[in-house]
């Protein structure tokens, strides 16, 4: 029989394959391991990390690519004996294997002839899920109980194969590469993006694609061979879904050849489930064999995944979940519904009414919907599922609503709990229509604990706090909770009025409070606002120590996916961020963005502005762009509490100036939120004010934003702020900088010095751009300053420096036409033309020359530390470079020479 030798070669590696060196371990060739098994649905790179991984590893191998046709004996067994015979050339092995004479007889017969020692190889069998022969995979399995220890038996397949892998496993012979291992990581991810697209995703899009996607390397690729700009990629990966139609296409063909239609039909039932075991299968769905069938679906490698490795629940890659509810008209309307409504009493049963308010709601039974909502309203809320409350509340209609206390509270606090404050004040206006009825008069405390709520969020301090203060004096009917979220509101209450000890007083005792009653949400977000009152009294070492027990309990609670996690994450980053801890400040933000990921963008705001505050630190103004245009769409998205929007036009305004756009400026100010310097009591209401301040400097109204800011700062001093004290001293500096009064600007200076001796503010330091080193040189030659603040004054410097430097780099080194010049001047070295630096290499150049460490270098380029070393050696070997100062000194005279210094 003629054999194909393409059959017996590795498949061609891709030009864009990204290393996968941190799979190196699963590699190791011992005499333990008989079988390594890869094994995921199509489209994971199996044959890719096969190719591409044994080479480097010099792991000699051969390979038998396997198709439909291989699954016969006499057929598999020619070409099991070619693969064979040519790892044994490989291996310098002077023997001679007998032809096939029958699979049985002619493994026993290679087995025999095979030396007992020799140096260790692999024989690769790719495709294996062609293999179906009952005497193929019988041989197989004797091949494997005989194997000599120096031979490594290696599958690709998407199906799980049939060899008896339970045995090796508990033996220890076995290793396993899944769709677990193959998943994209996030530096796998960005490398891939930084070597295609000329603009890759901001850090935020691409974590989102990698939740999306599961890290799946085919639809990653997809996202990034469609898209050209940040923008493209951000619209296309709204619209990535399971019924795409690119996908839905591809996961038909892939359905049509490899499942009954009986076994189709079972799939699109699971698919009406988010998670599902068994047992659960078989209290839904009626048919035989279910629990048998199933097992067949997990090892057909039809994206169906356990949840957790040792259990028996399972569930479906999302994408492959969109696929099957795209997919769901092809059963009955009538059938859809059923199944919904058994799924729903299911959850119940099991103790999970979030699931089974997400399937009654698909089974548009209105009357059991307001049932389950009633019954398990208050265990929803405490758990903190408002968009899926809100999607219940939304599928019976205001009508409805209207009618029922309980669903009206429900409406008030799941609309609150999304800032659509519009729809809290309509659930109180029916509240107060109806309040006289009896029914309504019994959900007094909760219906005051609401008002006040709400009051609060709108900035009325003085209408919520004696709101609160009724409610702790009624029993509360419906909500258990309902005392101590008066307590809450009432601590809150006394901060924003400027009453800073009470607060924090307050706040500890509904920590201690809700740990008692087991209020894990309210635990949490008391440990929060006692970080934010503390940060505000300019005590940000003991903020950050609150901040480090909240993280503790999040992680034992497993509390990450509440939505009040986020505060926690973004009350860090802010911190992190002040004392110019970038990376963790950024890691943070983008924690804080993943646990609101399903909840919608609107609740991100906070986080993009941490985002975009540290890609200014970094002189990053390709990132902060992309982060600017977001949160400016975000903020259009709700009506946000005036923290959120004071904190994110901070921002806004040093962008603005930084980029000179003054008319943006100037249209800020007409449109700003009001303010009053006498009713300055809080951090928020000083950030709004002083952002006034700022944009009247910008403008050169330089009186006005005095009289403001010495306004602010005869409140900070009266109530405590010492935090915006601090700022505010700051902005006073740069004013009277600007106004050319130097000694006035040192004096201020020097003061925001000495309060930052207990603040170790930085980051606001940091916000005066090139007037901080200016004055900060002028300052440090007198003997004015105590120790303390001299350090700082000195560590400011250096971060000034370096912050200043870094911009100069990026801004020359980004730039082609730059690069060019250097290139066609005569006095440039003869290497530099004879041996070409790619685009990427100058841009690493300039990065060293800047001082960045090769983490930093990776960082701003978001292209994984691998590959910025994979660039070094190469930029090495072009110009015989041995150290890091060589490339230092030959940027210093490349960049000399352009800008004539």
């Amino acid at each position: 029989m003629p054999l194909l030798q393409e059959k017996l070669s590795p498949p061609a590696v891709p030009t864009t394959v990204i290393a996968r060196e941190r799979l190196n371990d699963r590699f190791a060739l011992t005499e333990r391991v008989r079988l390594l098994v890869v094994q995921a649905p199509p489209g994971y790179g199996k044959s890719t990390l096969l190719a591409e991984r044994l080479p480097p590893l010099e792991q000699p191998a051969t390979w038998l690519r396997l198709d439909a046709r291989d699954d016969d004996p006499e057929r598999f067994a020619a070409y099991f004996h070619a693969a064979l015979a040519q790892l044994c050339q490989r291996l310098a092995l002077s023997l001679t294997l007998p032809p096939s004479n029958g699979l049985h007889a002619a493994m026993e017969a290679w087995l025999a002839a095979l030396p007992r020692e020799a140096p260790p190889g692999r024989l690769v069998l790719d495709d294996f899920h062609h293999l179906r022969h009952p005497q193929i995979l019988e041989a197989l399995r004797h091949w494997l109980d005989h194997q000599p220890p120096w031979l490594t038996l290696t599958l690709a397949s998407r199906t799980r194969p049939a060899l008896g892998l339970a045995g090796l496993r508990l033996r220890g012979e076995l290793e396993e590469i899944g769709p677990a291992e193959l998943a994209f990581e996030h530096e796998e991810a960005q490398t891939l993006c930084a070597e295609q697209l000329s603009y890759p995703p901001t850090r935020v899009s691409l974590e989102r694609a990698l939740r999306r996607t599961e890290g799946w390397p085919l639809a990653l690729a997809w996202l990034i061979e469609r898209t050209t700009t940040r923008a493209a990629f951000d619209s296309l990966l709204e619209r990535l879904d399971g019924a795409h139609p690119d996908f839905a296409a591809w996961f038909d063909e892939l359905l049509e050849g490899s499942l009954a239609e009986a076994d189709r039909r079972l799939l699109l039932q699971l698919g009406v489930l988010e998670r599902f075991s068994p047992t659960l299968v078989a209290r839904l769905l009626e048919g035989e064999r279910l629990s048998q069938r199933l097992e067949t679906l997990e090892q057909g490698g039809l994206f169906l995944t356990r949840v957790d490795p040792h259990s028996q629940w399972f569930r479906f890659h999302p994408l492959f979940a969109g696929y099957l509810r795209h997919r769901r008209h092809e059963l009955s309307l009538t059938t859809q519904r059923e199944l919904h409504q058994r799924a729903s009493t299911a959850w119940l049963r099991l103790g999970n009414p979030a699931l089974a308010l997400a399937q009654i709601i698909e089974a548009e039974a209105p009357e059991a919907l307001a049932e389950l909502l009633e019954q398990e309203g208050p265990t929803l809320l405490a758990n903190g599922h408002f968009a899926l409350l809100a999607r219940g509340l939304a599928a019976l209609g205001d009508t409805r609503l209207v009618d029922s206390p309980r669903l009206t509270l429900l409406h008030g606090w799941a609309s609150h709990a999304q800032y659509h404050f519009d729809r809290t004040r309509q659930a109180i206006d029916w509240i107060e229509a109806q309040l006289e009825a009896p029914e309504w008069n019994e959900l007094g405390a909760e219906f005051a604990t609401l008002r006040a709520q709400l009051a609060i969020n709108e900035g009325d301090a003085e209408r919520a706090a004696p709101l609160a203060e009724l409610a702790l004096t009624l029993p509360p009917r419906y909500l258990a909770s309902t005392p101590l979220t008066a307590a809450a509101i009432l601590a809150e209450a006394r901060f924003v009025q400027g009453e800073l000890a009470e607060s924090l007083e307050r706040t500890r005792k509904v920590e201690h409070e809700a740990a008692r009653l087991g209020d894990e949400q309210r635990r949490l977000w008391a440990l929060c606002h006692q970080s934010e009152t503390l940060v505000a009294q300019g005590r940000l070492q003991a903020a950050y120590d609150v901040q480090e027990r909240a993280m503790a309990y999040v992680e034992r609670s497993g509390l990450e996916r509440l939505p009040v996690a986020e505060f926690l994450y973004r009350i860090r980053s802010q911190l992190l961020w002040e004392w110019q801890r970038l990376d963790e400040s950024e890691q943070a933000a983008l924690k804080g963005i993943e646990v609101l990921d399903t909840q919608g963008e609107r609740w991100t705001l906070q986080c993009h502005v941490s985002l975009a505050k540290v890609a200014l630190s970094r002189g990053d103004k390709a990132q902060c762009a992309d982060y600017v245009r977001r949160l400016r769409t975000i903020l259009v998205q709700g009506d946000y509490h005036i923290d959120w929007q004071a904190n994110a036009h901070a921002t806004l305004l040093v962008w603005w100036q930084a980029n000179g756009d003054l008319d943006a400026v100037a249209r800020w100010l007409q449109e700003a939120p009001p303010g009053d310097p006498a009713r300055a009591s809080n951090h928020f209401a000083q950030c709004n004010l002083r952002n006034h301040a700022r944009a009247l400097t910008l403008l050169g109204r330089f009186d006005e934003a005095e009289a403001l800011l010495m306004a602010l700062e005869r409140q900070t001093e009266r109530l405590g702020l010492a935090t915006d004290a601090n700022r505010n001293r700051l902005c006073l500096a740069a004013l009277a900088w600007q106004r050319e009064r130097h000694d006035e600007a040192l004096g201020h200076l020097r003061q925001a010095l000495a309060l930052a001796t207990r603040t170790a503010l930085a980051g606001s330091f940091l916000r005066l751009g090139r007037a901080l080193p200016e004055m900060l040189v002028p300052l440090l030659k007198d003997n004015g300053l105590d120790p303390l603040a001299r350090s700082h004054a000195e560590r400011l410097l250096e971060l000034a420096r370096r912050q200043r430097e870094f911009g100069r780099a990026v801004r020359l080194l980004l730039d082609d036409s730059v690069i060019e010049d250097i290139v066609a001047r005569p006095d440039v070295p003869e290497l530099i033309r004879t041996s070409p630096l790619t685009r990427r290499e100058w841009q690493i150049l300039g990065l060293i020359h800047a001082g960045l460490s090769n983490e930093q270098i990776a960082d701003q380029l978001s292209v994984a530390p691998t590959t910025v070393k994979t660039h070094i050696r190469s930029l090495y070997q072009k110009q015989h470079i041995r150290r890091r100062e060589e490339a230092i000194a030959l940027a210093g005279e490349l960049l000399s020479r352009i800008q004539g210094e």
